[in-house]
């Protein structure tokens, strides 16, 4: 089975296909399964990795506060473990925070970033999102997520994912603020894909974050939701594999 035992947690992960790697970071509530289509599309020109973040799908729960910095420091340590130093790094809102993480703090040398729906924490839509979340979407969605982190326990969705979710959601954590302060330094294709009314990354902020950039792309998805890597899943992938072949020729001919 494709389990890590790393120093603090154990980490399941898919990994597939050959040449370059790229790692998938899921969302929160989310697991590796959610990028199934996509990773099928990328595995065919790519090595491709999608672990279950700690506390989500099958990788354990260390136990403690859930943090940026936590998840970021087992993927790197996945990464190592795997004797990957060198990866294209793709993440949908949580996962782009964390992929964010990896590449601001050198612990993986990104080859290119891609953020699905990156949380803009100043904006008002992105609070009512989360309260949209804890009063509506958790409930709507409880069976799918417990039985998608069924290993960790009939009541880990509710009393584990949903009580850290929510005390992030009052408490802001600062690591999670300012998850994108300096990555306008990074000189790194990034690609930054949202859906057309998507809350948490409202399309003018994405438009004027990718302005920040110096080698941004922007992609607008028509219905996508806060989830298009899930909701399109086939329209999303092909934006995102033409986006990675594009960076892996333009890097042969520098």
């Amino acid at each position: 089975m494709p389990y890590c035992e790393l120093s603090q947690v154990t980490i399941y992960f898919n990994r597939a296909g050959s040449g370059v790697p790229v790692v998938l970071l899921h969302q929160y509530f989310g697991t590796s399964e959610n990028w199934l289509a996509i990773f099928d599309m990328l595995r065919r020109h790519f090595d491709v990795i999608a672990p279950d973040l700690r506390a989500h799908g099958r990788s354990s729960d260390p136990g403690g506060r859930l943090t940026l910095e936590g998840f970021a420091a087992d993927v790197a340590e996945l990464l190592h473990r795997l004797d990957i130093r060198e990866a294209h790094l793709v993440g949908a809102s949580l996962g782009a925070m964390v992929a964010a993480r990896l590449a601001l703090s050198g612990a993986v040398n990104a080859r290119s970033l891609v953020f699905i729906g990156p949380p803009n924490f100043a904006a008002p839509s992105t609070a009512e999102y989360t309260r949209s979340v804890i009063e509506e979407l958790f409930p709507a969605h409880e069976d799918e997520y417990a039985h998608a982190h069924r290993a960790l326990g009939q009541d880990h969705v509710r009393k584990r994912l949903l009580a850290n979710f929510i005390q992030d959601g009052i408490e802001r954590p600062r690591e999670m603020r300012e998850w994108a302060q300096g990555i306008e330094l990074l000189d790194r294709p990034t690609l930054l894909m949202a859906g057309d009314n998507d809350p948490v990354a409202p399309a003018d902020w994405l438009v004027a974050f990718t302005a920040q950039l110096p080698r941004g792309e922007v992609c607008i998805l028509p219905r996508g939701g806060h989830f298009p890597h899930r909701t399109l899943p086939h329209l999303a992938g092909q934006v995102i594999l033409d986006f990675l072949l594009r960076v892996e020729r333009a890097r042969l001919t520098d």
